[in-house]
């Protein structure tokens, strides 16, 4: 009984390390690294081009490790106004040690910096270079991004955004026309608006069912300091900035024009009954339509995105008798 025990609470330890980096998380990152991917050149439906040798496996491994870091570090500084949302269990109830935390961590980061060094080229490099300094200061003091209402919305915007859609972008063009001059590696920026404001809409969105939380902690999100109905107008003209520009993307375009056009009438929805109830919802469409369209092109990723989602629920009903993820609530 005694070597079942502790075989039980060693699978328990292992599962929150691995769990720690928030996975279902992850999903919103990935689809927006083969989004890029995806429109970067033209390609037909269920590609299945992808190999583990190319530019952008190195890039999707190398860019979820980088992710991980980000995920990790802002749980040990939101323990606090976590334990009172009352979220994301493994630190705000002490499972893990913060130490240990911060070791897993910077692992990650090492990972992901060396990888990018002799794996790809400078400018994926620069990508996860770039990615890892948003986090830190996205997180930690002096800037803690995170907890202006300005500044949490552009690093979104930029970081998870448009920094996450050109990794994609610029690794599917080294793949097919090898290295790019600066107007070309200029363009991808462009086309990477979208998926910015795409991203923005989700983040601003987001922030509303913990404002309380972050009222109590001193944080001043843009939910916090302009309110419920501001941050879902904001919300709803970033949807709308994300559909007008994705006209610009040269290839597939559709695949951001149609769920854009599909979240307008959801986001401004919201802003007119302010239904924060709905807000869960609202915010996690996008997600969900764009992972959709990407599984057309790449199959193989709704597969993980399942596998994700079903040993995600497994975990944390197990584990905190908690139904996550869900669609209706955080």
């Amino acid at each position: 009984m005694e070597q079942i025990l502790t075989a039980k609470k060693a699978f328990s330890f292992v599962s929150d390390m691995i769990f720690l980096i928030r996975p279902t998380l992850l999903i919103p990152v990935w689809t927006i690294l083969f989004l890029g991917w995806i429109t970067s050149v033209p390609r037909e439906f269920f590609d299945l081009s992808l190999d583990f040798h190319s530019p952008f496996f190195k890039m999707f491994l190398i860019f979820t490790a980088v992710v991980g870091w980000i995920y990790i570090v802002n749980q040990i500084a939101d323990r606090e106004s976590d334990k009172i949302n009352n979220k994301l269990f493994i630190l705000s109830e002490n499972h893990i040690p913060v130490w240990l935390a911060w070791i897993e961590a910077v692992f990650f980061l090492i990972f992901a910096i060396l990888g990018a060094w002799f794996w790809l080229d400078l400018v994926c490099f620069l990508i996860i270079l770039a990615a890892a300094i948003m986090g830190f200061f996205y997180n930690l003091p002096p800037f803690k991004l995170k907890d202006t209402a300005w500044g949490g919305f552009l690093a979104n915007w930029f970081g998870h955004g448009i920094l996450t859609y050109f990794a994609g972008w610029y690794v599917a063009q080294l793949s097919f026309a090898g290295n790019l001059n600066y107007s070309q590696i200029a363009m991808g920026l462009v086309f990477a608006v979208s998926a910015g404001f795409a991203n923005g809409a989700v983040y601003l969105t987001s922030t509303i069912s913990d404002i309380e939380g972050d009222k109590k902690v001193g944080k001043q999100t843009f939910s916090v300091k302009y309110g419920a109905k501001n941050t879902t107008l904001l919300a709803t003209i970033c949807v709308i900035i994300s559909f007008f520009t994705a006209f610009l993307i040269p290839y597939q375009n559709w695949i951001m024009i149609i769920p854009a056009a599909l979240c307008i009438p959801l986001f401004y929805l919201l802003y007119k009954t302010q239904n924060i109830e709905k807000a869960f919802q609202t915010f996690r469409y996008p997600v969900v339509i764009l992972s959709a369209m990407t599984a057309l092109f790449v199959p193989a990723y709704a597969i993980l995105v399942f596998s994700v989602v079903i040993l995600s629920r497994i975990y944390y009903k197990k584990r905190f008798n908690l139904d996550y993820p869900s669609f209706n609530k955080e």
